[in-house]
């Protein structure tokens, strides 16, 4: 009887202890090339990154579902949001007390396009991305 449980609990303690590989989460290195303000009133005018808060660099880190300041992180920018990310596009958000955040990456092209928008205003930002591990 104790050698039938034991065969039969050997495959599953087997596969229980066999080492397995975890699959990196990427990060992606942004250069921010453009940065536009956008208002109902005014419409969009291209700005400095400075005037919007916004670095030159950023880093999307896709296990941390978050966008953080600087090439090599640096604090986060806004809170932690939610992942879309496939083998062509990664699309994140999130939010920071009123304000929301979104990111696209198409993963082909390294094209990046993202938004900061709260009630009134929006900023609106354009540049390139490279898979950083």
């Amino acid at each position: 009887m104790r050698l039938t449980k034991l065969a039969t609990a050997l495959p599953v303690l087997a596969f229980a202890f066999t080492p397995m590989t975890a699959q990196a989460m990427p990060k992606y290195a942004c250069a921010v090339h453009e940065v536009f303000e956008c208002t109902a009133v005014a419409g969009c005018k291209r700005i400095k990154h400075a005037t919007a808060g916004i670095p030159p660099m950023v880093t999307l880190s896709v296990s941390e579902k978050g966008l953080f300041s600087g090439l090599f992180g640096g604090g986060d920018l806004l809170q932690k949001g939610d992942v879309y990310n496939d083998e062509k596009v990664l699309i994140m958000r999130g939010r920071k007390g009123l304000q929301t955040w979104s990111a696209v990456v198409e993963k082909p092209t390294g094209a990046m396009s993202g938004t900061i928008a709260q009630a009134g205003r929006a900023f609106t930002q354009f540049g390139t991305c490279v898979e950083a591990r």
